[in-house]
């Protein structure tokens, strides 16, 4: 689970966050901006593993607003190499730092 903490209001965030993942490729399969919480995936094919991410957005203070990868599941095929959810998790949060 990482987290990145961003300066900006939490609409931002929240609506912005929702485009960087439709840019990734990733359908949005639930979204409340009342909880806070967007959940997107995409299909698995020959070429890519499948990936669910669950995301939390919270306002904090002062127009600061954190957001966590809560769950990142890959699906594969099995004769692909396992990769590292980790460092899928904070590849993911900085594609969406330079977006925001």
């Amino acid at each position: 689970m990482r987290t990145s903490v961003f300066q900006y209001p939490y609409e931002k965030v929240f609506l912005r966050t929702q485009g960087a993942l439709s840019r990734f490729g990733m359908r949005i399969v639930n979204s409340d901006a009342m909880r806070g919480s967007i959940t997107a995936e995409t299909n698995f094919s020959l070429s890519k593993p499948g990936v669910k991410m669950d995301l939390v957005v919270e306002e904090i203070e002062n127009h600061f607003t954190k957001v966590t990868v809560r769950g990142l599941h890959l699906r594969k095929w099995f004769f692909k190499k396992p990769k590292s959810i980790e460092l899928n998790e904070a590849a993911f949060l900085e594609a969406l730092s330079t977006i925001i």
